[in-house]
């Protein structure tokens, strides 16, 4: 054998090129048992059910049930049981869909109750798994009986868990998961990223709004000294329950996705982070432009380094089809959010009715200047104020900025800048916008828009709006001045003519629910991503 297979840092690079063949890692694993340590552990590092350690035991210890849950169906032999030790003492990462929120695809095979009642008797969880960082409980314990969730759940702590996910059933005691979050700071000191899920049905995470007067879950979780990402469902009622908030002290990441948007609103006023960059938010039932006001300004109170929050998500996943519901949201609604000088991400995607002005888009350029993406995407028409003019000088002056999506009016003709002897002059070039969705945008020839956008623009690619659905003329006349200035941006650019223009890579589904692409034809992936909102 080469000198330099000594190395198993040399081993495990050149693992690193085969990896994703089971088959190979196989073969490597055969040769040599120099090899075999270091193939082996790669190829049981993770996994998403624990079916695969059963299904290393001879084929006649186990078998499917009448559920299609797997089964022992005799007592492995001691030897039997070490190869399943051994295996499991390779495992790093127990994960479903690295940990989103989209239920486990449907071959996801589970261990019956009495299997894992067996296995855990055998070997207790932090000794069979003596190398686990990364768990989702789903991917062990993903039966509808929750009588043992909490207690097996609990066996699985260590210093050495990083990422934790588990579900909450609907109808759990809320004391059961003070139990659990009560054990973080001792059991799990190291834990990095925490992600609950509370069923339909269940109060306890609505309830843990209560947990500060008692002293116990927002608390316990502060003390979780290394925990940077937190990822919470919110059911039921909520309220706040006063107070200063408590500081997450290393909480860089929250997601948060409720049934409201007030139940996140109130979770934000009770946690504060200075290390806190990124904050997704979910809701499931429209809010009102007053409860949209109240969760701009909580995050005032949760991010008490301004200079550190870098990305601002916040999307309405109700598929409300009442295109006569009227949720207005004026410019002054977001105007506390340009306190926050280092954003580089902010995408508000159908909350509302936005009726943006100028004044507000030019304060924008200014405060966010290393912007990379700005969405203010509606599933409805709002009153459009902002100018094609102010758009130009938005994205021309965000030098960073690659994707913008946001409604104007280009119908009168557009006002150019000035040299200082008076004379109209170009918008600077911006070579970094390649996504433009222009939304429910007026556009008139008049304006000139195709020009401007094909000269300021140059690596604009990615040309879309939504479609109008009237039967007005002035719908018809829209759709066509749309259309039309696509073409010749088209015709100015050299882009090719194919059938196919408006999906693109697909990633932005989450803006175009109520829209299509620019060859009018309704993308298939426009709702893709609406479950997937972390």
């Amino acid at each position: 054998m080469h000198r330099a297979l000594e190395s198993e840092d040399i081993i495990y690079a050149v693992l690193e090129h085969i990896k994703s063949s089971t088959m190979d890692l196989v073969n490597v694993a055969m040769t040599c048992s120099t090899l075999a340590g270091p193939a082996l552990n790669i190829l049981w590092s993770e996994h998403s059910s624990l079916a695969p350690l059963i299904m290393c035991l001879p084929q006649d210890t186990w078998e499917y049930a009448e559920d299609q849950t797997i089964e022992l169906s005799r007592e492995p032999s001691p030897i039997e049981w070490e190869r399943l030790r051994m295996n499991a003492s390779r495992v790093r990462r127990l994960l479903i869909n690295n940990f989103s929120y989209v239920p486990p695809p449907k071959s996801h095979i589970n261990l019956s109750v009495r299997a894992l009642q067996r296995i855990f008797e055998r070997f207790p969880p932090a000794i069979l798994f003596p190398k686990l960082c990364a768990l989702d409980f789903e991917a062990v314990f993903g039966l509808p009986e929750c009588s043992m969730k909490f207690l097996l759940l609990r066996q699985f702590m260590s210093p050495g868990l990083e990422s934790l996910r588990f579900d909450v059933p609907g109808g759990t005691p809320t004391r059961e998961v003070e139990q659990l979050l009560d054990a973080f700071p001792a059991e799990a000191s190291d834990l990095r990223q925490l992600s609950i899920s509370a069923g339909h049905g269940a109060t306890t995470l609505t309830v843990s709004f209560e947990f500060r007067k008692a002293g116990q879950t927002i608390t316990n979780i502060q003390q979780a000294r290394c925990l940077q990402t937190l990822m919470l469902t919110l059911r039921g009622t909520s309220y706040d329950a006063g107070g200063t908030p408590l500081e997450l002290h290393s909480l860089e990441h929250l997601c948060l996705f409720g049934d409201s948007l007030q139940q996140c609103t109130h979770f934000l006023r009770q946690v504060t982070s200075r290390q806190l960059a990124n904050i997704s938010i979910g809701y499931s039932e429209p809010a009102c432009p007053t409860k949209i006001k109240e969760f701009v300004e909580s995050m005032s109170t949760s991010c008490q380094n301004p200079g550190h929050l870098q990305q601002i998500y916040v999307m309405d996943a109700s598929h409300v089809d009442d295109s006569e519901l009227a949720i207005p949201l004026p410019s002054e609604i977001f105007r506390p959010l340009l306190k926050f000088g280092k954003l580089l991400s902010v995408e508000f995607i159908g909350i509302g009715n936005y009726n943006l002005d100028d004044r507000f888009i030019n304060d924008v350029a200014v405060a966010w200047p290393n912007i990379r993406e700005l969405k203010f995407a509606s599933q409805r028409r709002g009153t459009c104020t902002v100018t094609f003019a102010a758009m130009m000088s938005l994205a021309s002056r965000c030098r960073l900025l690659q994707t913008l999506h946001l409604t104007f009016d280009a119908t009168q003709m557009t006002t150019m800048p000035r040299a200082p002897d008076g004379t109209e002059v170009l918008w600077p070039k911006q070579t970094a916008l390649y996504k433009l969705h222009l939304g429910y945008s007026e556009v008139a020839r008049i304006a000139r828009v195709p020009y401007f956008l094909a000269e300021v623009f140059p690596t604009l690619s990615d040309f879309k709006w939504y479609d109008y659905f009237g039967d007005t003329g002035i719908d018809v006349v829209m759709e066509s001045a749309l259309l039309e200035a696509w073409q010749q941006l088209r015709m100015l650019r050299n882009l090719p003519y194919d059938d196919d223009d408006g999906d693109g890579d697909g990633d932005d589904s989450d803006e175009d629910n109520s829209g299509e692409d620019d060859s009018g034809e309704e993308s298939e992936e426009e709702e893709s991503d609406d479950d997937n909102w972390i």
